[in-house]
């Protein structure tokens, strides 16, 4: 099976079986999140074990079939099909067949500049026109009054 109408080996993907490179973009919350990404092949019957992640994760089916477990629900997965696993919640994937699978996973960063929650919002720009008109404290009833400064 593959992802396309080409046949190709899944022993011939690039990088399989290396540590997948994610690019972090800048935003507040990026910095607040540590995402890793492993791209994995998995012989037929070969299973990773249960376990559960303390962030959230991705399992993505590049080729192949997999048996996935998640709390107790069995799913199938076949290339191009991603199922998402909650924080917490324990996951097992077993291949039925030859299959590559791309695995990423979400967590809050812990350390000394970490208050290990990530911001709920981002501040609002006072430049934005439409965010100050949501954020003045008169009644859309009565908006402000114009005084001219003519003398």
């Amino acid at each position: 099976m593959s992802t396309s109408s080409t046949n190709f080996a899944i022993a011939d993907l690039p990088r399989l079986g290396e540590i997948t490179p994610v690019i972090n973009l800048p935003s507040d919350a990026l910095a607040q999140v540590k995402a890793e990404a492993r791209y994995l092949p998995l012989k037929e019957s070969e299973h990773l074990g249960t376990h559960a992640s303390a962030g959230e994760v991705l399992i993505f089916c590049v080729a192949g079939k997999l048996d996935a477990k998640v709390h107790e629900h069995h799913y199938v997965l076949e290339p191009n099909q991603l199922l998402h696993v909650p924080a917490g919640c324990p996951f097992r994937l077993e291949a039925k067949f030859d299959s590559a699978v791309l695995v990423t996973s979400l967590t809050a960063k812990t350390g000394p500049n970490s208050d290990n929650t990530l911001r709920s919002s981002t501040p609002a720009h006072r430049d934005n026109e439409v965010q100050e008109a949501l954020e003045e404290t008169f009644p859309a009833s009565d908006p402000p009054s114009y005084n001219s400064t003519i003398t």
